[in-house]
């Protein structure tokens, strides 16, 4: 008998931009992140005028793990979370997209949400209805492994 998904509580995030060096030739990237160093080398804070941007609290990789996807190309991404439910280790991260084409303009957009840390399996990302990417989490460090956090594919 299949589990039933749970809802899992998020939090997205707004005000960074995607490291140059973090997959620069990849259309999409996706990453699972776990600490604020592993964070840090994706992202970076982008600082502007009265800025009020939704930035990662101090010390929240004690209780969550970062889910995170970058569109890159000559359009600006925006992304709306549908739902992010869990069963039997699997996590799915549902969101749609828009985006506004800009023929002269290159982007990295990311869209950045933490969930509670626990040992998960898999981590599926669902775009605009359809599974993008899948992520399979080392079973013996769980979310919390080096070489599974950093996993990332590209696209």
């Amino acid at each position: 008998m299949a589990a039933e998904p749970v809802k899992l509580t998020f939090d997205t995030y707004s005000g960074y931009f995607v490291s140059n060096k973090f997959e620069p030739d990849a259309a999409a990237s996706f990453v699972v992140v776990n600490d604020q160093k592993e964070f840090d080398a994706v992202f970076a804070p982008a600082f502007v005028m009265r800025d009020k941007s939704h930035r990662l609290p101090k010390d929240s990789f004690k209780s969550t793990t970062v889910l995170a996807a970058v569109k890159r190309g000559n359009a600006f991404v925006e992304y709306k979370i549908e739902g992010v439910t869990e069963a039997k280790g699997v996590v799915e991260l549902r969101y749609s997209t828009t985006s506004i084409r800009h023929n002269s303009t290159t982007f990295a957009c990311p869209l950045i949400v933490s969930i509670p840390k626990q040992k998960y399996a898999t981590i599926r990302f669902i775009e605009d209805g359809k599974v993008v990417e899948k992520l399979e989490i080392d079973p013996a460090t769980g979310t919390h492994g080096k070489d599974a956090s950093l996993k990332t594919t590209t696209k």
